[in-house]
């Protein structure tokens, strides 16, 4: 089994991004081992590992975060019990091959996880076990305001065969280069979803979690139309928006002053 978190917005913004990074992760790929995929999100259910309540200062810190899950990938280890392996995204991407030949890539016995580089840590391939004596304490991380930026800063990582974390196409000629795994998408206000996102969250009375989100073409051409393309694959393969929109909101995100706001 692959075990696949996603890091994503707990109201629904991201629902268009969630199906087409589902749909490309499972399109893609054909060997045995099940896919299987968590859907990290800012929950009000206690249980949850990515529980956070700022009324009673409880769960998840969410204070000065980039986005809403910021700090959860660094949860992921303490999420499958530091056992065996796990692969972390961030919800605006697509797959371009099969997530299975990063899944089997060697992490060296000095590290406990694969990344692009040292800077980025968009996408992680986790030795859970390993990391547990690498990454802070699980309730510490998760109290302390701004504890994990420090731990990307610290932590020693490898880096991973194929460009798995491929930054809005780069300087790549063509999108079809067989070193691009996974494409990126890296800002905001540039994600090829929000043309389908905003109108839609528009017409429910909802807004973006980044306030300063707007539609704004890619500044690749060749990506604006691979992702019309598989838009309409998406949908035409069952990947409906309603299948990623959650049974209750979290709340009110606020990027501006940083953080969840009480419900």
């Amino acid at each position: 089994m692959i075990r696949i978190f996603v890091g994503c917005s707990a109201n629904g913004e991201d629902a268009e991004a969630q199906a087409m990074l589902e749909y490309t992760l499972r399109k893609h790929h054909i060997g045995e081992e099940t896919l299987t995929i968590e859907w990290m999100m800012l929950s009000r259910d206690p249980a949850s590992p990515w529980y956070s309540d700022p009324r009673r200062g409880a769960g998840w810190n969410t204070r000065g975060w980039a986005t809403p899950f910021s700090a959860f990938r660094w949860g992921v280890p303490h999420a499958c019990n530091y056992a065996g392996r796990a692969i972390y995204l961030d919800v605006d991407m697509i797959a371009m091959d099969d997530i299975a030949k990063l899944w089997e890539q060697k992490i060296p016995d000095n590290v406990c996880m694969l990344t692009k580089d040292e800077k980025h840590s968009c996408v992680i391939l986790f030795d859970c076990w390993r990391a547990k004596s690498a990454l802070p304490n699980f309730e510490a991380l998760r109290r302390t305001e701004g504890l994990y930026r420090k731990v990307r800063q610290s932590i020693k990582t490898a880096r991973f065969a194929g460009n798995w974390n491929c930054l809005d196409g780069e300087s790549y000629a063509s999108l079809s280069d067989a070193d691009i795994k996974i494409i990126h998408f890296t800002r905001v206000e540039t994600q090829p979803h929000l043309k389908w996102a905003l109108p839609r969250l528009r017409a429910s009375g909802k807004m973006h979690w980044n306030r300063m989100a707007f539609e704004q073409p890619h500044a690749r051409k060749d990506v604006r139309g691979l992702v019309d393309e598989l838009w309409r694959e998406t949908q035409a393969a069952g990947y409906s928006v309603e299948r990623y929109l959650p049974k209750e909101q979290f709340g009110a995100y606020d990027m501006v002053r940083g953080g969840a706001r009480a419900a």
